[in-house]
């Protein structure tokens, strides 16, 4: 059945490669139509001979009223077979449109497809570039996979309908779900960025907490601004990468535009094809009308002239003055001038006849005169009455002849009423499994049409989910572009704060503006460990009172204490003699310079200390903005799983729907075999009924003769009774009567074999014409390729081989298809001759008794057909 399809499918466009290529040559520019030559109604095989002309049977005897009607019924089929294939052709146009229409819808589908990864990309990479993100170039690209736009238009360069809906599915499928796992990816690698800046951040804020503070945290202040520069040139990279595919983009939406453009021309080329097609099917009808109505007008005239002609001599058939060609009327005209002259010849026997008749009623009067004995005594008398005798034996034999025509002709009726009712019995078989086939084929469209209910309840109830649950995208769509404005915000706060810690950390660059001469920086220095190195020895003091104080609480003695009190007040002396020192130095004798260093430090612990309440602020915020960041991370990915997931299911959809247009094209073929083989059902009934007709009126025709012959019968004896006592007298006149008429059967005779010799002539010359016509149609056919060919060689340019490649194809395929009917590829073998035909063709030559090979016109059996596969 697919096979079939595939044929029917190849075959208007076969019928448009063949009117293209003889009615456009290379420059475009439009030439005379030649129509292809029907093989069908050169080598017909039920006409049992490949001339044009009406097929005779093999003794020379003109061809019956029913093989007329077979004829003709084979003309209709072709006809019928004809039309047959216009309308297959409607039906690809039509299907050809369909196409289109649905790749313009998946053309819009791709588009959308596409502006929407595309703002999906483009949103991604704002995002990064908003967030600083150390993200290479590969992270945006699947390994090993195209990007979707590039697969989307390698997807729609192909020219076939199936295998671009093909190609797109399998562009879609890869590309979603390497897009949903890129977003995934690049979702995490923030979440981890973000996790790792705030690891970064609560080591920074232990670091310092501790002690240590100065040192270490120049050397993180250092760290961290390394760290900037380089992801500040890693997102210079990454802006060089986004430019570079932005490029891509544009070029690739060139190329979608220059795609359109030559779908566009094609299409228009398409049209010019279809109307070129068109015209050079009405000049078909034109010429088909003109020949039509020529080969009528020859009819009539031929009919017209047979019927002036006598009834014996034989009137050519319909078929073969429709087929006869300008050089056979030279001889037709030669024929009618001999059917003249005989004509001619037969009126003047007529006049002879009566003159004849005239004369033998003037012997009957003078024989009327003499008496009865004397004629009944004569000599004459008594041969007329042995001729007497011998006419009744004859009159008997005849007798006995009409009775073997009655019985013969009873016999031919209950034959015919046999052949009647089993082709009555074979015809209400067929009837009953046609009608059986109808119903299982309405059942079964009933059902395609049940399913094709239910797919489409199912597509409009997932049309409305698609609308709510895009509606739904949108408003999370909403959110998240929301969530993302509020991380953007943060981010940028927290880079503030963060640049606000680094300046506020010890380092001396901030201090660079105190600083009047160039040893300020070392005194600065200097300073600083002093005071360090004071603070540490306070410390050490004060541990030291406290262990003084709980060493006095415990039991001692007194001149411990007095001791001990005098060590202390030495020390204390010591320690006041070195405060004193530090105050010369730092207190308010001290220097200016000093006191506002001092006065700056103390400011700075203030800053210090407030920042650190901001940062411990900052950090009671971040906690629920990373969470709310990890919830609409998890939202997206589920939001690109379900457009993928609904991507996958609205392909499954359309490969069900595929695949239901596929099953509702074989039916509809199937069906219209079936039509088509209930059609011929009813010809061929019409056909048989025309043939009982016919044959009923031809048995009419039998009785009336016979009947006639019996009346003639009846009369002839009659008359001889009258005038058996006439006969002796017209003895004399009956021999000057039986002389002429031997005169004129020699005659007679002598004529016929002249016309024996015409018809001879006739038939050999139409055979050499038919010959001659043959062999010229076929040069002519060889000579149309070979035409053709010189002049796409004269006009095709240099370095074409891809066209004569294909060009060559296409004559290969000329080789595998049947010589027949030049339409189904070649399936079955003749044994006796090898010569090669479709399925269709054998089986018309089985079914026809007289079978010959279309080709060499050799006979062969049922047995010597067999099945090939090329």
């Amino acid at each position: 059945m697919d096979d079939r399809n595939s044929h029917k499918r190849r075959l208007p466009e076969d019928d448009t490669a063949h009117i293209q290529t003889g009615s456009l040559p290379v420059n475009g520019n439009a030439a005379p139509y030649t129509p292809p030559p029907n093989k069908r109604l050169n080598s017909h095989p039920g006409s049992g001979n490949s001339s044009p002309r009406t097929p005779t049977k093999e003794d020379g005897e003109p061809m019956t009223a029913a093989e007329e009607i077979l004829l003709n019924f084979q003309k209709e089929a072709i006809w019928r077979q004809m039309q047959e294939y216009l309308r297959e052709i409607g039906r690809s146009n039509e299907r050809i449109n369909k196409a289109e229409k649905s790749q313009g819808q998946q053309d819009a589908i791709l588009s959308t497809a596409d502006s929407f990864w595309s703002k999906l990309l483009q949103d991604l990479l704002t995002m990064v570039e908003q967030s600083k993100i150390p993200l290479k170039s590969t992270d945006l690209n699947a390994a090993g996979m195209k990007e979707f736009s590039s697969a989307i238009l390698d997807s729609a360069i192909d020219g076939s309908h199936q295998e671009i809906r093909n190609l797109t599915l399998g562009a879609i499928n890869p590309a979603v779900g390497v897009g949903s796992k890129q977003v995934k990816d690049v979702t995490l690698g923030l979440l981890r960025l973000i996790e790792s800046w705030s690891q970064d951040r609560t080591n920074f804020r232990t670091e310092l907490a501790g002690p240590g503070l100065s040192v270490e945290g120049s050397a993180a202040v250092q760290i961290l601004a390394q760290e900037h520069t380089t992801i500040i040139q890693h997102n210079e990279k990454l802006q060089m990468d986004i430019d570079r595919l932005q490029a891509n983009c544009h070029m690739f939406a060139d190329q979608v535009s220059r795609l359109k453009n030559m779908l566009e021309m094609t299409k228009n080329r398409l049209k010019e094809s279809a109307l070129e097609l068109d015209t050079s099917r009405s000049r078909i009808r034109r010429i088909e009308q003109r020949l039509n109505a020529q080969n009528g007008e020859s009819l009539n005239g031929v009919v017209a002239d047979g019927q002036v002609g006598s009834p014996g001599v034989a009137t050519p058939s319909t078929s073969e003055l429709i087929d006869l060609s300008e050089a056979s009327r030279e001889e037709l005209l030669q024929y009618r001038r001999l059917a003249v002259s005989r004509l001619s010849e037969v009126e003047e026997m007529k006049a002879q006849r009566t003159m004849l008749h005239e004369e033998l009623e003037k012997v009957k009067a003078q024989l009327s005169r003499i008496p009865d004995e004397k004629l009944q005594d004569s000599e004459h008398v008594r041969a007329v009455l042995v001729q007497m005798q011998n006419l009744r034996y004859e009159a008997d034999y005849q007798r006995s002849v009409s009775t073997t025509l009655k019985s013969e002709l009873d016999d031919l009726h209950a034959s015919r009423r046999k052949f009647v009712d089993t082709l009555e019995n074979e015809e209400k078989n067929r009837r009953a499994t046609l009608e059986a086939e109808l119903k299982k084929l309405e059942s079964d469209i009933s059902r395609v049409r049940d399913s094709r209910d239910r797919f489409q309840q199912m597509y409009e109830n997932r049309c409305t989910k698609d609308d709510y649950e895009m509606q739904q995208n949108q408003e999370i769509r909403k959110i998240a572009n929301t969530r993302k404005d509020r991380i953007t915000t943060l981010s940028a706060d927290i880079q503030r704060l963060q640049t606000m810690l680094a300046t506020d950390a010890d380092d001396s660059d901030p201090y660079a503006f105190c600083y009047k001469g160039p040893n300020d920086k070392s005194v600065l220095t200097d300073l600083q460990s002093k005071w360090t190195a004071s603070e540490g020895r306070l410390r050490e003091l004060s541990l030291e009172l406290e262990a003084y104080k709980e060493a006095l609480s415990q039991a001692r003695s007194l001149e411990e204490v007095a001791a001990s009190e005098s060590a202390l007040r030495e020390q204390t002396q010591d320690l006041s003699s070195k405060i004193a020192t530090l105050e010369g130095v730092v207190g308010s004798d001290a220097n200016d310079e000093v006191k506002s260093l001092v006065a700056t430090v103390e400011s700075n612990d203030r800053t210090i200390r407030r920042l650190e309440y901001c940062v411990q602020a900052h950090e009671a915020v971040q906690a629920p903005l990373l969470n709310e960041l990890h919830t609409v991370a998890t939202a997206w990915g589920q939001l690109e799983e379900a457009t993928s997931r609904k991507a996958i299911d609205l392909a499954q959809k359309e490969d069900l729907i595929f695949k239901l247009l596929s099953d509702k094209t074989r039916q509809e073929a199937k069906c219209s075999t079936l039509v088509r083989a209930k059609e011929q059902s009813t010809n061929m009934t019409a056909v048989m009924k025309r043939q009982s007709d016919l044959q009923l009126e031809q048995i009419k025709r039998l009785e009336e003769r016979e009947n006639a012959s019996n009346a003639l019968v009846a009369a002839g004896e009659k008359e001889q009774t009258k005038l058996s006592s006439e006969v002796v007298l017209q003895k004399s006149r009956l021999q000057e009567f039986t002389q002429q008429n031997a005169n004129l059967k020699e005659k007679f005779t002598k004529q016929e074999e002249m016309l024996s010799e015409l018809q001879v002539v006739l038939k050999e010359r139409t055979d050499a014409f038919e010959a001659e016509a043959i062999a010229r149609k076929r040069l002519l056919e060889e000579a149309e390729p070979l035409k053709r060919k010189l002049e796409e060689q004269a006009k095709k340019p240099e370095g074409s081989s891809d066209s004569e490649a294909v060009k060559q194809a296409a004559r290969y395929l000329q080789l595998l298809k049947c010589p027949a009917c030049d339409v189904n590829f070649k399936s079955h073998v003749i044994l006796r001759c090898m010569h090669v035909f479709c399925k269709s063709c054998t089986d018309k030559l089985v079914e026809i008794r007289q079978r010959k090979c279309p080709t060499c016109r050799e006979s062969f059996g049922a047995n010597d057909v067999k099945e090939i596969y090329l």
